[in-house]
């Protein structure tokens, strides 16, 4: 949770809105910020940031 914190924070207020509207299409956390930082497994990956 501290790692999606700090990406947030990073990639300011449309990164957070896309992530909104994946998660409100059904789409969990991880899988979103995946899907848009491009990461292969992004359980294990945003562990790494």
């Amino acid at each position: 949770m501290i790692a999606e914190y700090k990406i947030l924070q990073e990639k300011g207020d449309k990164f957070k809105q896309k992530i909104i509207d994946l998660k409100n299409n059904g789409i969990k956390t991880e899988p979103a910020f995946g899907l848009l930082l491009g990461l292969e497994n992004p359980y294990e990956d945003l562990l790494k940031f």
